[in-house]
């Protein structure tokens, strides 16, 4: 004897017994709508779901009695109009969770149905990653400003690919535009929401395609925008943009508490500085942010961490200063030897650093180009691989600006041998001579190395670490190292940037070899 069964598993979604009105009525006037299953169901997430086009200026109600969803409209729908209610995914069943997938319900208010369509693929401008759950909305009225006060005539959700579909439109001519990080309504917030659009307006007669790529708009006026303490002596800014011309003045500093040096460094992304003086033991400090020598704003920092551990430490005499280095087996021969600090650096003393090869004592230049936070070694003569190489670093070699040293460090480290690595000769071919920037990505995106040029040309990346990497070509039309961003009242799209189509593995001792047509 065994248990029932139960019967084959249920795969099949909901689906349409009745509609009330029909679906596809003409001269739809009715505030409520009846749409009866043959199963019990229920809707999830159906506010982020929902997408009536064109829009309304109240949701809609939903109610679920048995086997029926119940509709009831507050709006006063527009004459000669055709409604698409869009459920998206949002309709599901009760016992397996089967999707109803890209469900519709359409309504005419005049006598007959609008039959035109514009669908498309929407991608984040730089990375060309897909815009999920953005807007894609069609503008009737083609003022510039309209955008950022009234909803859309019509509009449609992109689904997870980032593809989009509006139905139903009724032939004309429209504003395309597309919204990403989505933050309230159906009209768009600049600076925190992205934006697309296409340049030209478009006249909609048959069925259509619009691709769109989404940026952020660089907000024309620099804000201040948060800040606090990350360790000693040391403070973060945030802004809405990148600086990099920042100057800060402490207000109201008695002379005991006065620094004798400070230091300003930026992150990658430029929006974000840190800001370094050797006060050890401050609590708190109210400071006047200046850029290009306009004032910003006024900030206040607190609660300077570690303060207490450095008194006690200093009382101690344990207090050290903090280094790494890329020095550790594995050591890649072909970059140079680089010591980083957890706070800056103000000296260093070449007789308290050595490396050496067994006991014989290897000659080195230093480069200080990156202090006072990193130091680098670089060795006369090429390491050898199947070596045992030591870096010692004796009490005093660093002195940071609080005047704290390190104490007697070691790292012992082997080097990579030659064959571990690969090489790629890359041929790329441009129709048009312009600035363009070449980036080999590692496998988290992260610049591996990068190349300019002006035009066709073969490019040898050597001495590169087995794993996958892709390649981005940036078209920088204003020649300033950089990717820019688009403008939407200024008709501007961002510059261009283009994916090599697959990822390219290189492999140990193994030299490839890759044509790349850009078009």
């Amino acid at each position: 004897m065994v248990k029932p069964t139960g019967g084959p598993k249920d795969t099949t979604p909901p689906k349409v017994l009745n509609y009330t009105p029909d679906n596809k009525s003409t001269g739809f006037h009715s505030r409520k709508i009846l749409i009866t299953f043959d199963e019990y169901f229920q809707l999830k997430d159906l506010n982020k779901q929902l997408i009536v086009s064109p829009p309304l200026k109240y949701p809609p109600q939903t109610l679920i009695r048995r086997k029926t969803l119940e509709i009831t409209l507050k709006d006063t729908l527009k004459d000669n109009s055709t409604y698409t209610f869009n459920f998206g995914n949002a309709i599901i069943d009760n016992n397996e969770g089967n999707v109803l997938k890209s469900f519709q319900y359409i309504v005419s208010t005049g006598d007959h149905i609008d039959s035109l369509s514009v669908m498309g693929h929407v991608q984040d401008a730089f990375t060309h990653d897909p815009i999920k759950n953005g807007y894609v909305e069609l503008y009737s009225d083609l003022g510039d400003s309209t955008i950022y006060k009234k909803p859309p005539a019509y509009i449609a959700l992109t689904d997870d690919q980032g593809n989009y579909q509006i139905n139903n439109i009724k032939g004309g001519t429209y504003k395309i535009i597309a919204i990403g990080n989505i933050q309230t309504d159906y009209v768009y917030h600049p600076y925190v929401e992205g934006i697309g659009f296409k340049t030209k307006l478009t006249e909609i007669t048959s069925h259509d395609t619009a691709n769109l790529n989404v940026f952020t708009e660089q907000q024309p006026t620099l804000k201040f925008l948060k800040d606090k303490t990350t360790d000693r002596g040391e403070a973060m800014m945030v802004f809405n943009a990148p600086v990099d011309s920042l100057t800060i003045k402490p207000l109201n500093q008695p002379d005991s508490l006065k620094p004798s040096f400070t230091y300003l460094n930026y992150s990658t992304t430029g929006d974000t500085a840190f800001y370094w003086l050797n006060t050890p033991y401050l609590d708190s400090l109210r400071f006047v942010i200046f850029n290009n020598g306009k004032t910003i704003d006024t900030a206040f920092v607190h609660s300077f961490p570690n303060n207490s551990t450095a008194r006690k430490a200093k009382k101690q005499k344990l207090l050290r200063l903090k280094i790494v280095t890329n020095a550790h087996n594995g050591f890649d021969f072909h970059q140079p030897i680089t010591i980083g600090f957890g706070d800056p650096v103000l000296k260093y003393n070449a007789h308290k650093i050595s490396l050496t090869l067994r006991k014989d004592t290897l000659k080195y230049t230093a480069d200080t180009a990156s202090l006072p936070l990193g130091f680098a070694l670089l060795p006369a003569s090429t390491l050898i691989s199947d070596s045992s190489y030591t870096l010692l670093l004796l009490p005093g070699a660093f002195t940071d600006m609080f005047g704290t040293t390190n104490d007697t460090m070691k790292f012992k480290f082997t080097v990579q041998e030659p064959i571990y690595f690969g090489t790629l000769k890359l041929t790329v071919n441009l129709e048009s001579k312009g600035h363009y920037i070449v980036q080999l990505l590692d496998g988290r995106s992260n610049i591996y190395k990068q190349v300019l040029i002006t035009g066709s040309q073969n490019i040898f990346f050597d001495a590169l670490v087995p794993g996958t990497y892709r390649i981005r070509l940036i078209a920088d039309a204003n020649n300033n190292g950089g990717w820019d961003a688009g403008d939407y009242l200024k008709n501007i799209q961002p510059e261009k940037v283009y994916y090599y189509p697959e990822g390219i593995i290189i492999r140990s001792n193994w030299d490839i070899a890759q044509t790349w047509q850009v078009k």
